[in-house]
């Protein structure tokens, strides 16, 4: 479904895609034509509905949802919603809720995940503050040292715990960066453009990154990255029964600096009312 707003469109894609993956499909600007999100995948892609027959419905014009009902084999009603509007803006609200246990008896804590495949940036990086300071960053190799960023504004006790000698490990368990994230966002440049995620519920939010995960690219001697997140919510913190609402918002405009991306992100949160860190700190 194609959507479109003051410089940008998007198209928005069920599970019909190879490899059924619904999600944000095409992502571009008046500006650069060129699609963000990789050809043969999709960004904002999970949270359940990868690999599932997700429904695709309009809205109005500039918003529609991806909608999955639960099964006995896969409890969870699902609905994500994607919202367009002027200038460069692509709202997205993850609406979850579980009919039955899903959290692994070894784990203390319940994971929503999303991957971002880009498509063949020249920066394979992402940037986000850390230490007071702007950083960039990915691993050196898929699965790499360094592929967990947790955020900084949590202490360790409150952190997720990763049990040592699980039988089916994901890659980035025990890999997690010596530094971690001040604020809940990051940005990644495709040539003169950049596209921002900003991010609701900060005290949940964890990065997980390769330079290669979305694949080869079709631009000779370039890869496809993995600007992976996840919100991880506390074992003690999640109901059977129980709607949650996780959102974003991406932004897709001419790069003008850092301290213009930290402009959108305060606009974002303010317009949004998305929770900051100072919500966290106070919790």
């Amino acid at each position: 479904m194609l959507l479109r707003a003051g410089e940008i469109e998007a198209i928005i894609g069920d599970g019909s895609r190879i490899r059924n993956h619904p999600g944000i499909w095409l992502l571009a600007s008046q500006y650069s034509p060129f699609n963000v999100a990789h050809n043969k995948s999709a960004m904002m892609l999970g949270g359940g509905l990868r690999n599932r027959q997700p429904t695709l419905r309009k809205l109005d014009d500039f918003s529609c949802a991806l909608e999955r009902s639960s099964t006995p084999d896969d409890p969870s009603d699902i609905r994500a919603i994607y919202r367009i509007s002027a200038p460069y803006y692509l709202d997205y609200e993850h609406n979850i809720r579980d009919t039955a246990d899903r959290i692994d008896s070894s784990l203390d804590y319940r994971s929503v995940g999303f991957a971002n495949y880009t498509n063949s940036p020249d920066d394979l990086r992402i940037h986000f503050i850390s230490n007071g300071e702007w950083f960039r960053w990915t691993p050196d190799r898929h699965g790499g040292e360094g592929s967990a960023v947790a955020p900084s504004y949590l202490p360790a006790a409150k952190l997720e715990v990763w049990p040592e000698g699980h039988p089916d490990p994901s890659f980035w368990w025990y890999k997690r960066l010596d530094r971690g994230f001040d604020e809940p966002f990051f940005y990644g440049r495709f040539e003169d453009m950049v596209l921002i995620w900003v991010f609701d519920q900060p005290r949940y939010l964890r990065f997980f990154l390769s330079p290669e995960g979305g694949g080869r690219s079709h631009r000779e001697g370039k890869t496809s990255t993995a600007w992976d997140f996840e919100w991880i919510i506390p074992r003690d913190q999640w109901q059977v029964g129980k709607w949650y609402r996780f959102r974003a918002r991406l932004i897709l405009k001419r790069y003008a600096g850092d301290d213009d991306v930290l402009l959108e992100v305060r606009k974002a949160q303010q317009e949004l009312g998305f929770e900051t860190v100072v919500a966290v700190d106070d919790k």
